[in-house]
């Protein structure tokens, strides 16, 4: 069985849930919010790298977020990625994905007796900086 859950690593964060109706899974069976955030935030200058050669070289003026969905196996390998763009418009965004789809494949989760599960991490994009947790490095805002 697969299970889905949301990440968000945007500036506008919300706590990861589960979706869909499938049964939840016991608690133990799934991998923590903490450790999920780790490997994504690990992995934050591989999606930045992706944005400013593969985007900001193509077009100076794309901002936006994408959404990296993927599969995680009980052996902490992605199984899966998909990564959509529809958060970043015109030129390079096509581009920004791919490599952020190929870079994905390569993230390491712990290893466990967990479920498949699918976890869907967004960045947001900008020339300033990327987008994280709140509490992170990554995350930027007048509010903290």
């Amino acid at each position: 069985m697969s299970y889905t859950l949301a990440l968000v690593l945007s500036l506008l964060s919300a706590p990861i849930a589960p979706t869909g109706t499938a049964p939840l899974a016991p608690a133990d069976s799934i991998r923590s919010d903490a450790k999920i955030r780790t490997v994504a935030l690990r992995h934050a200058p591989e999606v930045r790298k992706c944005y400013e050669t593969e985007g900001l070289g193509r077009n100076p003026n794309l901002v936006g977020s994408v959404d990296v969905t993927v599969t995680i196996l009980p052996t902490g390998k992605v199984s899966e990625v998909e990564v959509k763009a529809d958060g970043l418009k015109g030129a390079g965004a096509l581009e920004v994905a791919r490599c952020v789809e190929v870079n994905a494949r390569t993230w390491i989760f712990d290893r466990g007796p967990y479920v498949i599960e699918s976890v869907i991490v967004p960045f947001q994009l900008s020339r300033d900086g990327l987008g994280g947790p709140p509490g992170s490095r990554a995350h930027t805002s007048a509010n903290d």
